[in-house]
């Protein structure tokens, strides 16, 4: 008991200050979602940079990596939520000592303070793009099925007969390219790892996360807002950290002195 007792003692607790709520949307908060926006498009490039890696043959392998990309990308939201909801956090602190004192506090620094829902708003506004293309393509995707591979260059030697040449005219027609086409490669693109789970070859499963695009791009710009909740908590800390090591060094001065004091007692008793 003593023991749990010293070492809650010694381990900073969290204190929480007051702040003042700032606004969930506003045009600051829209404009932090060109951040979202850019890490979605910087994972979408890392896909493409690990893509051989992330389409194993193997099973498990294949399960194991692309559920790990996926973490990463809900991580490095996660984290810059974080981060911004505990600045957010320090300038309401801020703003409510000046709120306190009289002061007046101007719309564009209330903009500033943090707000639970504030995360969220940013994620949906930085997605918003993504999620317009996903939801056009979801609306019209088709089910792919198997299409013929490119002919050998020495088959073109016999296209001249016309025996062979009309059993091969099926490989010469070309189909334009559609919109469904364009929004299929940037969806895929951005849910690369998903469709690396349901697998390249699985028309089911690649129709299923088609029609699921709208949500699945949601998954990672949700870690965004869950991980801005925590700036109250995070800046807690922060004062909790400050308030151990200020405790800390009373505590070092008292003991200091304390010994100065015992040393000049011994000193005048030798005297």
């Amino acid at each position: 008991m003593q023991k749990n007792a010293k070492n809650k003692k010694n381990t900073a607790q969290p204190v929480y200050k007051p702040y003042l709520r700032g606004r969930a949307a506003s045009a600051l908060a829209a404009k932090r979602g060109w951040k979202v926006l850019g890490m979605t498009a910087l994972f979408a490039f890392l896909y493409v940079l690990v893509g051989s890696v992330l389409t194993s043959d193997n099973l498990f392998l294949r399960l194991v990596l692309n559920l790990t990309m996926v973490g990463l990308a809900c991580l490095m939201m996660f984290s810059e939520g974080s981060r911004q909801g505990e600045n957010d956090t320090a300038f309401a602190e801020i703003a409510q000592n000046r709120l306190d004192s009289g002061k007046a506090v101007p719309d564009s620094e209330k903009d500033r303070c943090f707000h639970p829902l504030k995360g969220f708003f940013t994620a949906l506004v930085g997605i918003s793009l993504v999620f317009v293309i996903a939801l056009t393509y979801a609306l019209i995707a088709h089910k792919q099925t198997y299409q013929l591979g490119a002919l050998p260059s020495w088959v073109t030697a016999f296209e001249s007969q016309s025996q062979i040449g009309q059993a091969l005219a099926y490989y010469q027609e070309s189909s334009p390219l559609r919109a469904e086409d364009v929004l299929r490669v940037i969806v895929r693109l951005v849910l690369f790892p998903f469709v690396n789970l349901a697998g390249v070859n699985n028309y089911d499963g690649l129709y299923l996360v088609d029609r699921l695009s709208p949500l699945l791009c949601l998954i990672a710009p949700a870690f965004y807002g869950l991980g801005y909740l925590r700036g109250p908590s995070l800046r807690a800390m922060v004062h909790g950290n400050i308030r151990l090591n200020r405790r800390r060094h009373n505590r070092n001065e008292r003991k200091a002195r304390e010994r100065r004091a015992s040393a000049m007692k011994e000193k005048k008793e030798l005297i």
